[in-house]
C-alpha cells in the first residue's frame, strides 16, 4: 500500500490554537487543549516517510507556532517542498521570516468578505514585498470556501484576488460532515455547476489560474495523494477525521502505519465509512 502512495503529501497540523473562531471551522467539536508542534517532533515525522510535499495546516493558526519557520527551513533543506495556510490575520508580523524560510508556497483562507478585509492590506504588503524582491516564492493564492453564505461573494472576491495580484485562486466545497454550524449549509448541485461555469468564464477573462474541487470519488483522492498528522502526532487518512487515528507518527513512524492492515482496511471499506460516505469534498 504505501509503495502506491510512495510520494505522497504529509499534511501536519502546526498548533490547535487560533486567533479566529470561524462558524465553519470544525475546531469548535473538537475537545482538545492548546498544542504546538515543536521542531524536533516535526523532524522525526517528517523524516519518517518519503515525502515530496508538506503542507502546514490544521484546526489552528499555523503562525501562531513560533518554530513554524524552522519546520519550513528543514523540509525546504531536505528538498521538501513546502505550502503554509493561513487565515492572514498575522502576515505583516512574519513578513521577513515568510521570505527568509524558502517558503514555496502560501494559501490565505476566506469564507467571509467581510472577515477578510482584515488581512486584505497585509497580504497587500506580502505582494508588493515580492515584487520588490523579484521573487518568484511564495507562490499566493486565495482559497475559497464555498457554501451558501460565500457564493454571492465568489465572483467579487476572485476579482479582489486579481487586484491583488494573487497568483491564482482555489474553490474548495464546504465540509459540514459534522454539522459544525447546523444553519450553514452546501449549494446545490445545479447552483455549484452555475457557479463554477461563471468562475471558469471569469478566470478566462481575468487570465487567472483556477483550481476548482472535481466531483468527489472513491477511493478519495485526499486519502490517495495525502496523509494527515496531527499536532499530537497521530496519523489520520484526512484532516477531516482528526479523531479517527491509526497510529502514532513518532512512535511507529507515517510509513510503518500506512503499511498498517487497519490503514489498509480504512482505504478498502471507506466507501462505507460513517463521514466519508457522505463527503463531497
Amino acid at each position: 500500500m504505501f509503495r502506491l502512495f510512495r510520494y505522497l503529501t504529509l499534511q501536519i497540523e502546526p498548533t490547535s490554537a487560533c486567533n479566529l473562531d470561524c462558524k465553519i471551522c470544525m475546531r469548535r467539536n473538537l475537545e482538545r487543549p492548546v498544542t504546538f508542534l515543536t521542531l524536533d517532533n516535526f523532524k522525526r515525522i517528517l523524516d519518517s516517510g518519503n515525502f515530496r510535499y508538506v503542507g502546514l495546516h490544521g484546526w489552528g493558526e499555523p503562525l501562531l507556532n513560533h518554530q513554524l519557520f524552522e519546520m519550513i527551513r528543514y523540509a525546504e533543506s531536505k528538498g521538501v517542498s513546502t505550502n503554509l495556510t493561513t487565515n492572514g490575520t498575522l502576515t505583516r508580523e512574519n513578513i521577513d521570516r515568510i521570505f527568509s524560510s524558502g517558503l514555496r508556497e502560501i494559501a490565505f483562507g476566506v469564507y467571509d468578505k467581510e472577515l477578510f478585509s482584515r488581512s486584505l492590506p497585509q497580504i497587500a504588503e506580502l505582494i508588493r514585498e515580492k515584487s520588490k524582491q523579484g521573487s518568484t516564492i511564495p507562490k499566493t493564492y486565495l482559497d475559497i470556501t464555498v457554501y451558501q453564505g460565500s457564493s454571492a461573494q465568489i465572483l467579487n472576491l476572485i476579482k479582489l484576488a486579481v487586484e491583488l495580484q494573487l497568483d491564482a485562486v482555489i474553490l474548495h466545497r464546504l465540509f459540514n460532515v459534522y454539522k459544525v454550524d447546523p444553519s450553514i449549509e452546501y449549494i446545490s448541485a445545479e447552483e455549484e455547476d452555475e457557479l463554477f461555469a461563471e468562475v471558469r468564464r471569469l478566470a478566462r477573462m481575468l487570465k487567472l489560474e483556477l483550481y476548482l474541487p472535481p466531483k468527489h470519488s472513491f477511493p478519495c483522492r485526499i486519502v490517495k495523494r495525502s496523509i494527515f498528522v496531527t499536532v499530537e502526532g497521530k496519523v489520520t487518512p484526512c484532516c477531516f477525521l482528526p479523531e479517527f487515528y491509526l497510529g502514532s507518527a513518532l512512535e511507529q513512524g507515517v510509513g510503518k502505519v500506512m503499511r498498517s492492515k487497519a490503514y489498509t482496511e480504512f482505504v478498502k471499506n471507506m466507501k462505507q465509512h460513517p463521514i466519508c460516505s457522505k463527503c463531497q469534498w
